[in-house]
């Protein structure tokens, strides 16, 4: 009777075997890679495009109702007199924190104030302006902002020297006022430049605070209230983190003799106020001012892992 016998693999079939089984490994490896790359690339845009038009209209509604010609350009440092440059005048990348006066828009809307000067008896020791409402109001965090000629300001004072209180310097289109009375809101006539009609016009802004828009890269990211925002440890560097800076008030006296008050992560001066995160990964911000439009222009960049990083620029018009 004949036997049957079972043929085992050589040694060589089964080296033959196992490199073929590697590079078939090696190739779907590859290609799930790819797909993971193009997958990660494509969310990455769609995430970075979004994200970047969403901070572009929130900044842009905020500059909508900006203070006119309050808008400059800050170096993030007071230690010298070029810290400050009007956005009219920014031709410089070294201006990289933006700043301006908002418009109390709210109570503008709600009647609780006219914005403009009653002008029979503004000609009296203290002028009163029509604001039925303002007993309603918080008076002590508000100033009065003059227009002056077109809502240009006053020709004669530089925005960033003795106009509104910017980074130690003086405030002189900016005036304290009294709301006791629940017809009028009175200028304090304490000021010394109130009575000097060269500075007192018929339409006028109440102001309720300053924004700041900065980099971490630009700021002291050690002040206490960056450190109490807890920000995700996982993200990118810090240096890329983009804030929002409001509810401070450089118009105000820090004493008597001088204003030095900024925004809370100013490396310099008098923090004060609150601030929030707008966008992680933005590499660059920054705003230049043509034909009286304000362009905004941030850049975005996002790296991804066996990839070149994914960049993304956006643009936007503020009128």
């Amino acid at each position: 009777m004949k036997k049957n016998s079972k043929k085992a693999f050589t040694l060589l079939e089964m080296i033959f075997v196992i490199l073929i089984s590697g590079i078939l490994s090696i190739g779907t490896f590859k290609a799930f890679q790819a797909l993971y790359i193009r997958s990660a690339k494509a969310k990455a845009v769609t995430d970075l495009s979004m994200q970047s038009q969403i901070v572009l209209d929130q900044i842009s509604r905020l500059l909508y109702n900006r203070i006119p010609h309050s808008v400059i350009g800050y170096d993030g440092t007071n230690n010298n007199s070029d810290s400050c440059m009007p956005i009219e005048e920014i031709s410089s990348e070294k201006y990289k924190v933006l700043e301006w006066l908002s418009l109390d828009d709210y109570q503008l809307i709600s009647r609780k104030y006219s914005g403009f000067i009653d002008m029979n008896t503004s000609s009296h020791s203290k002028p009163d302006l029509n604001a039925s409402g303002v007993h309603d109001l918080n008076i002590t965090d508000r100033n009065l902002i003059f227009a002056g000629s077109f809502d240009g300001g006053n020709e004669d004072i530089s925005t960033c020297e003795g106009a509104y209180g910017w980074h130690g310097k003086d405030s002189n289109l900016s005036f304290t006022i009294d709301g006791s009375s629940d017809d009028n809101i009175s200028l304090d006539c304490n000021q010394d430049d109130v009575n000097n009609s060269e500075y007192i016009y018929e339409k006028y802004y109440l102001t309720d605070g300053a924004f700041a828009v900065a980099r971490g890269a630009d700021i002291d990211k050690d002040a206490d209230c960056i450190d109490r925002l807890h920000q995700d440890q996982d993200r990118q560097d810090s240096n890329n983190t983009l804030y929002l800076f409001y509810n401070y008030h450089p118009y105000k006296d820090k004493d008597q003799n001088h204003k030095d008050i900024t925004y809370c992560a100013d490396k310099s001066g008098t923090q004060e106020g609150n601030v929030s995160i707008l966008s992680y990964d933005v590499v660059s911000f920054g705003a230049i001012y043509v034909n009286d439009i304000i362009n905004l222009k941030i850049d975005m960049n996002r790296s991804i892992n066996g990839a070149h990083s994914v960049h993304i620029t956006k643009q936007k018009a503020v009128f």
